[in-house]
């Protein structure tokens, strides 16, 4: 399945548990809503609106966690209902200090509704909360409760309300010397306007919406090259978008004849002034094929010369991330000019600041009339740089990126590494095809400390090399003079307020004979990553489209730098020294294991926290399939990292090729064994690691893959096999294909795992019925018996109903092995026969619709590690079941029913039987019993409290015949 419609079918699937879920609340069942909302997040988790819908939900429940749910829900898209609903929750349960922390932040940036209701509310909240009254933006006026109160706009005492609040960004109210609630009013970010504009048909249309008064279509202007201004009126609502959360955009759209007689550009604008993104525009010069922009003629500097170099730092808010910018290229070349551009930013502090330093002299500051975006900014700044030091060179900087020591001097050299170079850029945590260290980008902000530390790595193992890239990345781009002044500056015409506008200008050097490199021996922080919401997501869509169009082929030719990864090897150099340097000296294990999550990564996770603990490094060996190669062979290369979660993406070694290479890095490492959890995906040169090293092997068996390639026993019917012989595996395999990509057949499979577990220090099983299955294959080795969990720990389970319905709580994620199809057949005859009988799953399934299908399956979707007991209870589920149909080593599911309360169900075999026999938490059933039985017990049962130690007889009176697993 594609990409594309692997999105498709999880989209539907979002979809329809969003129906299932307002159904659910239209009927009255609350749990069932909350579990099917929840579910939604859990499959599209970048649309806020279901999780709005859930908190409100979880609210009408009076749950514990109801507070939280809003307060998360408000705080993710400043939504003034949900403050709302927050407020008066907390004042339902007295908490009037948290009801007032809500109706600040609602009045401080949204305006509201004053019905004599909410106002009435306001009041009597804000007196109990200890404030002498309120204050709140209504429309266009301002509504307050209070007497004698004082005024400050934007930190000035003024005697009265000012009349003209249009150019007042913060407004606070004061009476005796306390604020007001809701003091101060933010007026600049209720002024906001978020929008897009692009050309279409001869014409413009777009959509805008105020985000404080979202309801509210705001007027706008179209203003041609001339000044002559048309109204224009949004009519249109649409619905919104997940960027946008809960904002109905309001859609308007200009044909080529409204246009007609005005002058282009055009800029449309609110009425106070606010700029939509992607004015001006030409939309003219939109439709215009890549021939008909043409740059500059090019003039080449002389080999050898260097040009003085002044850094261009546009700016407009976050004054803290500000800070850190401009200070850290100060440190970072103290000589070095650095030009700020104030793109009219509505931060006060940040203005007043920025003010400061250019009076101190530290920067060369200048404020544009009129905020224009950062291409235009930019722009401003090569204007200003080139005058005050003419035939410079630009280092272009975003107002949030940290510099370490020296990146300016090197990324310069780097323009200097030929007579062709036009722009230079280094690696970042975020910097799309130069981030690191995972190359997809969104990896954390290191700190001050990580940053000096990886900038240190980097230029000790990539030295000044460079390595020609399509195109720069914007955040920190270094620029050579010559190219500057033959492509000319940014495209602002084309692309506005920003996005792609680098890219274009890189693509148009290069069509003048120059070409972009990376410096991988330079790493400057970006904290990017940023939600751009709706309007800057819609902007940036814009702008690729018209970036293909200007230059066809530059997406094929991005996909294509993608697949051939020039920067990999710098990334593997980076990694190697990372890790050489983090792991040290001291003793350390090394832990090969799959990467496939579930239990086996649940213990590896606690094995290597154990190891750290007493002082050893663990060193974990996974496949990774991110080489196309290997993914089609099956087999991955090796990659390392001393964590859980991969910290060295490009710590890659191919095997067997490279098998000497890993062997040199993990030596330096003075490990003092190897613990084989898993080898799938993995090359079977692995398992030479300990003699290779000279050290001993312990193997942690999770399932059946020492003797069955299958792994977990299931044949060609998708039932248990009953273990038979070699000839009949391979009959198997040939029939229903193995699991592993180990070439090995099935004899050599049983007589190399016989040497190896021969071989071991040490054999680890989590139950006996394990050790006696693997004992019977390999007779004679030794097996230490160690549980992953302690069924002794006292658990707190509830009795299912004497009579009705019940609900069956099915735990984990659900294929073949585990038992998917016993629960699709138990769901279908529960609905044949129209039982009162409901199964909740509680995780995922492979083939999560079919299921639903049914009618009688609710699904959660995955969850997240330490959720599912709480996600068991809050189900209201009366009893577990386990329809896993292999011998299970352990099942974590189990414990996560008893620790939901749940006494639980499960077949007579494997662990989970042993389990449930030894600890008298459940009952069992024969292997094979049809689903009608199944239903019949599991609305039946009920413990025998009469033995103390719940040791649970059967429940029906029936001998149930135990089918033959081989048929």
């Amino acid at each position: 399945m594609t990409a594309d419609a692997t999105r498709q079918r999880r989209l539907a699937e979002a979809a329809d548990a969003w129906e299932r879920g307002r159904r659910a609340i239209e009927t009255g069942d609350l749990t069932a809503a909350r579990l099917w909302l929840e579910r939604v997040s859990r499959i599209a988790p970048q649309d806020p609106r279901p999780r709005y819908e859930c908190a409100l939900v979880i609210a009408a429940l009076d749950a514990p966690d109801a507070g939280a749910a809003l307060r998360a829900s408000a705080l993710e898209c400043d939504h003034a209902p949900a403050w709302i609903a927050l407020a008066r929750h907390a004042a339902r349960r007295n908490d009037f200090a948290s009801a007032a922390d809500a109706l600040a932040r609602l009045l401080s940036r949204h305006v509201i509704d004053p019905s004599p209701d909410f106002t009435d509310f306001l009041t009597r909240t804000a007196a109990t909360a200890g404030y002498p009254g309120w204050i709140a933006m209504s429309g266009t006026a301002i509504v307050m409760r209070g007497e004698e109160a004082r005024f400050e706009a934007d930190g000035r005492p003024v005697d009265r309300l000012p009349h003209d609040l249009g150019s007042v960004a913060s407004l606070r109210a004061t009476i005796a010397g306390a604020d007001m609630l809701g003091s101060p009013l933010d007026l600049g970010r209720m002024r906001r306007l978020v929008g897009i504009v692009a050309a279409a048909g001869g014409g413009l249309a777009g959509w805008v919406v105020r985000p404080a008064a979202p309801e509210t279509a705001p007027d706008l202007h179209l203003i041609d090259r001339c000044g002559v201004t048309r109204m224009i009126r949004p009519r249109a609502v649409l619905e919104p978008v997940a960027a946008s959360g809960f904002l109905p955009r309001h859609g308007f759209r200009l044909g080529a004849a409204r246009l007609s007689g005005l002058a282009p550009p055009f800029r449309i604008v609110g009425s106070e002034g606010q700029i939509v993104a992607g004015t001006p525009i030409d939309p003219a010069l939109h439709n215009l094929p890549a021939a008909v922009v043409r740059p500059r003629s090019r003039t080449v500097a002389m080999p050898g010369t260097r040009a003085p170099l002044v850094a261009v730092m546009p700016v407009y808010r976050d004054e803290a991330a500000t800070r850190i910018a401009l200070e850290s290229a100060v440190a970072a070349a103290p000589e070095m000019p650095i030009i700020v551009i104030d793109d009219a930013s509505p931060d006060p502090a940040l203005a007043h600041w920025l003010r400061a330093e250019a009076v101190a002299g530290r920067i060369v500051l200048r404020r544009q009339r009129h905020n224009r975006g950062f291409p235009a900014a930019a722009n401003a700044g090569f204007r200003l740089a080139r005058r005050l030091v003419p035939g410079c060179d630009i280092l272009l900087l975003n107002a949030d990126i940290e510099l370490p020591p020296g990146a300016p001097a090197r990324l310069q050299a780097a323009l200097y590494a030929g007579d062709d170079i036009a722009s230079a850029t280094p690696l970042s945590n975020e910097a799309t095809i130069l981030s690191y260290p995972d190359r997809s980008g969104s990896n954390p902000v290191p700190d001050r400390a990580a940053l000096d530390r990886i900038d240190r790595l980097a230029r000790r193992v990539n030295g000044s090399a460079v390595v020609t890239i399509p195109t720069a990345i914007g955040f920190c781009m270094a620029i050579r003079h010559d190219a500057l002044r033959a492509v000319g500056g940014f495209d602002v015409a084309l692309f506005a307020q920003g996005y792609a506008e680098e890219n274009d200008w890189c693509r148009r050097a290069v069509a003048l004979g120059f070409r972009n490199v990376a410096v991988p021996g330079v790493f400057v922080a970006h904290h990017g990553g940023v939600s751009f919401g709706a309007a800057g997501s819609a902007l940036c869509a814009r702008n690729l489209e018209l970036l293909e169009r200007r230059h066809p082929g530059y997406h094929a030719l991005i996909e294509a730098h993608h697949a051939a990864d020039p920067l990999r090897r710098v990334r593997f150099r980076l990694d190697r020294a990372r890790f050489r340097a983090e792991v040290g000296v001291g003793p350390s294990v090394i832990l090969v294991s799959h990467d496939h999550g579930g239990g086996i990564a649940r213990i590896v996770t606690a094995r290597m926290s154990a190891l750290r603990a007493a002082g050893v490094c663990p060193i974990l060996i996974q496949p990774d399939f991110s080489d196309p190669g290997s993914r089609a062979r099956g087999i991955g290369t090796a990659r390392l990292t001393d964590r859980a979660a991969s910290a060295y993406p490009n710590l890659c070694y191919r095997l067997p090729a490279q098998f000497a290479s890993l062997i040199a890095v993990l030596r330096a490492a003075n490990p003092d064994y190897v613990e084989f959890h898993h080898m799938l995906g993995h090359d079977p040169s692995l398992l030479d690691l300990p003699a290779a090293l000279g050290i001993p092997a312990e193997f942690v068996v999770h399932d059946y893959a020492h003797f069955c390639k299958r792994v977990n026993l299931i044949g060609p019917a998708r039932r248990y096999c009953g273990e038979p012989d070699v000839a009949a595996c391979a009959s198997c395999l040939a029939e229903a294909g193995s699991e592993l990509t180990d070439p090995i057949g099935p004899a050599g499979l049983v007589a190399r795992s016989s040497a190896q577990l021969r071989g071991a220090r040490r054999v680890s099983v989590p139950c006996e019925d394990t050790a006696r299955r693997l004992r019977r294959h390999f007779p004679g080795i030794s097996v230490t018996v160690t549980p992953w969990e302690d069924d002794r720990a006292p658990v707190s389970l509830r009795n299912p109903p004497a009579t009705g319905a019940r609900l069956i709580a099915v735990v984990g994620g659900i294929g073949p092995a585990k038992g998917y199809d016993v629960l699709l057949d138990c769901a279908r005859d529960a609905a044949a026969r129209d039982l009162p009988l409901r199964f909740v799953l509680i995780g995922t399934s492979e083939r999560d619709p079919t299921l639903i299908e049914t009618g009688r399956v609710m699904i959660t979707g995955a969850y997240a590690e330490g959720e599912a007991a709480m996600l068991i209870a809050r189900s209201g589920a009366h009893l577990g079941f386990l329809p896993s149909i292999w011998p299970e080593t352990w099942c974590f599911a189990l414990g996560e029913m008893w620790r939901g309360g749940l006494y639980a169900a499960g077949f007579d075999l494997g662990a989970q039987a042993a389990r449930i026999k030894a600890t008298g938490r459940g009952f069992l059933l024969p292997l094979g019993l049809p689903a009608a039985r199944i239903n019949q017990t599991l609305l039946a049962w009920r413990p025998d409290l009469g033995n103390l130690n719940n040791r649970l007889q059967p429940p029906i009176n029936d001998t149930f015949a135990l089918a033959n697993p081989n048929s």
